[in-house]
């Protein structure tokens, strides 16, 4: 009552003067907000974590997925001091802006992004991953990878490129859809690259389809946080203030933690590090996903890296935390994962994995996420 007795007070064009005067300095604060830090606090650490299961709805699905996408695990990054708690004000337009400052400013950009819903929720993604592997013919003709430690160093340097787009239903008497091998292609680093490549009898690079497939699917979708099973309604649900979504997250963490059969390695930070990832890309409210930065704000480990351009070029802010990744039973070492934002809407644009320097190992890029309401339509 007290609200509704307050918002009656409020004069008609007081909300639309404070919002004409946002939009007015939204550029310039931007700007101050998203500058590139100057300073660099590393620590660290040595805690394993293997990273649970992405956020893939259905155990089909997560198989086509699986197949497009190699997921690496993470170990513990390096560990800086505590930052000061997201509830607190924001530092200064002088003081050197961090992956916390940039993460609360995200929040803010994201928490005023408009609520929408519908019957189904659709993603473009484009993953590139550089080739680390070819797959061989065998005499019956089919096609299997080559085991770890049976296949020598390919005399060559490529990436495959392939999209992949996904109508999720949420109501279990939809039908779901996915479009895989969408757009197929090799990038090779060179002509020489290329030429070595028919050289050896142009192997097939890659996994998945290398032509479009569309696959049906009449079974209930449900998400993965975790080993939490979630239906599209439940994480519609999730909390929306950090506190709460904090209090949500350490209880997932240590059940998972504690599960006397697969327990989880590694600490709570990488586990909030994997689910941003995974809830960023999924159909949560804009409350959910201003509260998940706002959390993500407080973990040691996140770094900041600074304005970048994601795969399809477009302009963002990316974080990061390190750690070791794993593309192939036997292709490892120390990696930076990245989060590609876009600083305006608080829209993940692209999660990365760099290894061998700054080289992308592994890039996926969300060309286009929303909700529509029929099955083929693209928001």
């Amino acid at each position: 009552m007290a609200d509704l007795v307050m918002a009656r007070l409020t004069p008609t064009r007081l909300d639309d003067l404070a919002e004409d005067a946002y939009q007015r300095r939204r550029s310039a604060d931007l700007a101050r907000a998203f500058e590139t830090p100057r300073v660099s606090r590393r620590g660290r650490g040595t805690v394993s974590r293997h990273r649970p299961f992405p956020l893939i709805a259905g155990a089909a699905v997560a198989g086509l997925a699986a197949a497009a996408i190699v997921v690496p695990a993470m170990v513990s990054p390096d560990t800086p001091p505590a930052r000061p708690s997201s509830t607190a004000a924001h530092p200064p337009a002088t003081t050197p802006v961090d992956a916390h400052s940039f993460l609360l400013a995200a929040a803010e950009s994201a928490a005023r992004e408009p609520a929408t819903t519908g019957r189904y929720w659709y993603t473009l993604e484009r993953t590139i991953t550089r080739v680390d592997q070819s797959e061989n013919k065998t005499e019956r003709g089919d096609t299997r990878k080559v085991q770890a430690g049976k296949r020598n160093s390919l005399p060559f340097t490529a990436s495959v490129a392939t999209s992949q787009e996904s109508w999720m239903a949420r109501d279990a008497r939809d039908r779901t859809r996915t479009i895989t091998g969408v757009d197929y292609k090799v990038i090779f680093d060179s002509p020489d690259d290329e030429a070595a490549w028919k050289k050896m009898g142009s192997p097939r690079l890659g996994h998945g389809p290398v032509e479009p497939q569309v696959n049906n699917y009449n079974i209930r979708m449900q998400f993965m946080i975790g080993s939490r099973r979630l239906s599209m309604d439940e994480l519609a649900k999730l909390p929306t203030t950090p506190a709460a979504l904090d209090k949500y997250l350490r209880r997932g963490y240590q059940a998972d933690a504690d599960d006397p059969e697969n327990p989880l390695q590694g600490s709570y930070h990488q586990y909030v590090w994997g689910t941003a990832y995974d809830l960023l890309a999924g159909p949560i409210t804009p409350g959910t996903r201003a509260a998940l930065y706002q959390v993500l704000a407080d973990q040691p480990g996140v770094t900041m890296v600074g304005k970048v351009t994601d795969p399809l070029g477009r302009q963002g802010v990316a974080v990061s935390m390190k750690g070791e990744s794993r593309y192939s039973s036997d292709v490892e070492g120390v990696s930076q994962f990245r989060l590609i934002v876009a600083p305006d809407t608080g829209r993940l644009l692209a999660y990365q994995v760099m290894r061998l320097g700054d080289e992308p190992q592994l890039s996926v890029a969300y060309q286009q996420m929303g909700w529509t309401n029929s099955l083929g339509q693209r928001p």
